[in-house]
């Protein structure tokens, strides 16, 4: 207990001087933003809009300069093409009665210009330590909470985002993210980070997310490669014993989601080369892609604006198959942007994703860039990978997550060593 009456101190008292209140909200802000995604991702927009608010006022009222490197407008810029061109195939495809409630599901990829001076105004390494520690109690708490689903409730676990592909997303992302606070010294934050690993498989587990099942051994390389670089303070057999046991543990609670899932794969694999015209999710996302090349083949350079992206692919689909397939995109982030924006949305969705790795790479070499680095392909590889058979971006939980990581991994200096949050 003495550990969490400290870390109260730490967030909500980090020091005195004519900063401190900024850095004690920016503390406070980016800690609960690495809780809250599988508890309540509504929650995170909140924050993010509410630190854009703040910077417009703050900035506007030169509490601070703008304070952007080169390599900061180079990922401001990059990230900024994505829903320019969004907009801009908004307006070249009528009908225009959604263009409001798009181009405000479009802010947070505007957030980089006002969020990150903000952040600035604390300490190098003060953020980024709180953000890791918060991921792994955020997914402790969220795996508890998907257990309690599971055992009484539900099929598959959403914990608080409403949807379970969404909670499997997250796990996988800020479980990732928590297990790099093994690097700590402090033994307390070292189990978080373990515990909190743990947690954010059982939580891709019971998501019986399939998508994100197939980037778990990707994130097991970066970790490694991560690893590898840098020494950590919690022994190789205590590691060994700990995860042995962990592991177990995962594969007992999350066999029965597992076997499941794989049942109803092969099941629906049987249909599909049944060719009965029976609808299963794995015929329902052929059917979704096959429209959607249809639909970008006749219009390759500008698509047909997200306001009008389902009916574009449906009308390249048998009137049969319509009613079944009721979707707000067609489950593959790259085809999705295609039939948005065209080629051009592909390239720049291909550029955003980029985004974290620019970020990182650009930072001069040190211990602060390699921690950047692995923030910024788990980051990446999340989207990429569940994003290529299912949700990616135009999501409200994921387009904050997505943008407020990219100003963290601008945030600090390469040289920035880790510390821990508590340091007493």
């Amino acid at each position: 207990m003495n550990y969490f009456r400290q870390l109260v101190i730490a967030v909500l008292h980090p020091g005195s001087g004519s900063g401190s209140a900024l850095d004690r909200t920016n503390g406070i802000a980016v800690f609960l933003f690495a809780i809250l995604p599988g508890l309540s991702p509504n929650f995170n927009g909140f924050i993010l809009l509410g630190s854009m608010l703040s910077g417009i006022y703050l900035l506007a009222t030169a509490r601070f300069p703008l304070n952007f490197s080169k390599s900061d407008r180079v990922v401001a810029i990059c990230m900024t093409i994505y829903p320019l061109v969004m907009i801009a195939s908004i307006f070249i495809n009528p009908p225009y009665s959604e263009v409001a409630d798009w181009i405000f599901r479009l802010l947070p990829f505007f957030s980089i210009w006002l969020i990150l001076p903000r952040m600035r105004q604390s300490p190098d390494g003060r953020l980024v330590p709180l953000f890791i520690l918060g991921a792994g109690i955020g997914m402790i708490v969220t795996f508890l909470v998907s257990l309690l689903q599971i055992m009484f409730l539900m099929e598959r676990a959403e914990a608080g985002t409403s949807n379970a592909a969404l909670l499997g997303i997250i796990g996988l992302l800020f479980g990732g993210v928590a297990l790099l606070n093994v690097q700590s010294p402090k033994s307390v934050e070292q189990r978080i980070a373990i515990l909190g690993y743990a947690a954010g498989l059982g939580c891709v587990l019971l998501s019986g997310t399939r998508s994100a099942w197939l980037a778990i051994p990707v994130h097991l390389v970066i970790l490694l490669w991560y690893f590898r670089k840098h020494s950590f303070h919690l022994s190789l057999r205590s590691l060994a014993i700990t995860g042995s046991l962990l592991f177990a543990g995962l594969i007992a609670l999350g066999s029965g989601q597992i076997i499941h899932r794989i049942q109803a794969l092969q099941e629906n694999m049987a249909a599909l080369e049944r060719s009965e015209g029976e609808i299963t999710s794995l015929s329902a996302r052929v059917a979704l892609y096959k429209g959607a090349l249809s639909a970008i083949s006749k219009d390759p350079l500008t698509g047909y604006g997200p306001q009008n992206r389902m009916a574009s692919v449906l009308a390249e689909l048998p009137d049969s198959m319509r009613p079944y397939l009721t979707f707000s995109h067609v489950h593959n982030g790259f085809l999705t942007a295609g039939i948005d924006a065209g080629v051009v949305g592909i390239a720049a969705l291909s550029l955003l994703l980029l985004t974290p790795l620019i970020a990182a790479w650009k930072k001069e070499p040190g211990p602060g860039r390699d921690l950047s680095m692995a923030l910024a392909l788990l980051l990446t590889s999340s989207y990429v990978v569940t994003g290529s058979v299912g949700i990616m971006f135009n999501q409200k939980a994921l387009d904050p997550i997505f943008a407020y990581m990219v100003a963290l991994i601008c945030l600090d200096r390469g040289s920035t060593v880790f510390t821990p949050v508590v340091r007493s």
